[in-house]
């Protein structure tokens, strides 16, 4: 082959190389797609109920009614209906949370702005102190939660001419100063002139609403739709006992009153009353319980340093447990679908747990998913049909019941 030759075919070789390597790169820049980055929200186990805004969102109670949630709230009592086909819907919004509509109670003094203030309250009633010095107030507020209502004032000077005060002594979520139970009766506690008496006080009403309508007026002279019914409860105790901390807790159709230094008093409707816990020196039942309830017929209360007592016969007598986790004496405890659940207070990273009674000696504790709720502060949880709610300081959050008991990985 003569040197042109090769020359030529060398030209040809490059040139079908050339027109080969231009339609392979054609061909590759009609398959590729233009790609497009977008940043995926993460889900997380909690997700916050957006209705809430600005002071709403500290959320410091949460009491399950018919199909709606009763929410303290800072300043606020606020009503949410998150179930299909609530009455609510068209009375008031799907959420009466979101600001467009009148919260239920009048706006001048609904609810106190102190998140160490907790109110009593159950699905029926709420009770709100009157005033601006919650310490030396003297009269209560007694709202229905079905309607907007001005209020039945409850005047504590007019029961007794020595009363100084309702006992209030703002320790947040897990102490109220008074409590309702299943049958609207509310009790708290209250203090006469005279400090030196070797006694306390306690004022027990009746609350009755059978009103189906609320106010249409803001005149706040005009009486409240609710009927109270009160006597006074005075306990004697050794030495003077007023200025002593007291716990209120509702079990079914009675009170537990805790009177630090002088014992556990059971209370019941009809104004009769007795220590449940022995004598002080010689207690047979809890001594200074940090949480009290009842399940499956056995009433639970929860006492520092892993110390648990249990009644089956409604506290005539008690069985004392030790050694347990010191973390239920933090913790208040809710049922959620059969379970029970406590949820701890107060720590850094608060949990959320599910207790189940192995024999009458034995807890197994197994926490469930938390995340999404930050570093937020618990302070109530409810179930509501199908989901979960739970208040924190920073707003209220939900899960379905049926991812609820997902169990936390362990780190």
């Amino acid at each position: 082959m003569s040197h042109f030759s090769q020359f030529s075919t060398v030209r040809k070789l490059s040139l079908y190389i050339m027109v080969g390597t231009l339609l392979a790169g054609t061909a590759c820049r009609k398959e590729v797609e233009k790609l497009v980055v977008q940043e995926v929200e993460k889900q997380h186990s909690w997700t916050e109920v957006k209705h809430l805004i600005n002071y709403q969102r500290n959320v410091l109670q949460v009491v399950p009614g018919t199909n709606i949630l009763n929410l303290q709230s800072i300043g606020r009592f606020e009503v949410l209906s998150p179930i299909s086909g609530s009455v609510e819907k068209e009375a008031n919004g799907y959420y009466t949370g979101f600001g467009h509509t009148l919260s239920r109670t009048w706006f001048l003094n609904p609810m106190p702005w102190d998140v160490r203030n907790v109110v009593p309250m159950n699905a029926n009633f709420y009770v709100n102190p009157t005033g601006d010095n919650v310490a030396s107030d003297t009269v209560l507020t007694i709202y229905p939660t079905k309607f907007l209502d001005r209020g039945t004032r409850l005047r504590l000077r007019k029961l007794d001419p020595t009363a100084t005060r309702f006992e209030n002594s703002l320790l947040g979520t897990r102490f109220p100063f008074g409590a309702i139970n299943r049958s609207d009766y509310l009790l708290c506690g209250y203090r006469t002139t005279d400090l030196a008496e070797n006694a306390f006080h306690l004022v027990l009403s009746q609350l009755v609403n059978t009103a189906t309508t609320g106010s249409t007026t803001t005149n706040t002279t005009l009486p409240g739709t609710t009927q109270v019914s009160s006597r006074l409860i005075r306990i004697p105790t050794p030495s003077p006992s007023q200025l002593s901390f007291k716990s209120f807790w509702a079990v079914d159709d009675y009170f537990l009153v805790w009177c630090a230094g002088f014992g556990l008093f059971k209370i019941k409707e009809d104004g009769s009353f007795q220590q449940v816990n022995g004598t002080f020196t010689q207690a047979t039942g809890p001594v200074s319980p940090t949480a009290i309830f009842k399940w499956k017929g056995v009433v639970y209360a929860m006492q520092t340093g892993g110390t648990m007592w249990t009644s089956v016969n409604d506290c005539a007598s008690w069985q004392r447990l030790d050694g347990f986790n010191s973390g239920l004496s933090l913790s208040t405890f809710y049922q959620v679908g059969d379970s029970l659940v406590g949820i701890t207070h107060g720590v850094i990273t608060n949990s959320i747990y599910s207790l189940k009674f192995l024999n009458a000696n034995t807890i197994r504790l197994r926490e469930v998913k938390n995340d999404g709720l930050g570093y937020a502060d618990f302070s109530d949880l409810a179930q509501l049909g199908d989901t979960v709610y739970l208040g924190t300081t920073s707003g209220l959050y939900k899960r379905p019941l049926t991812s609820f008991f997902e169990s936390k990985a362990k780190p």
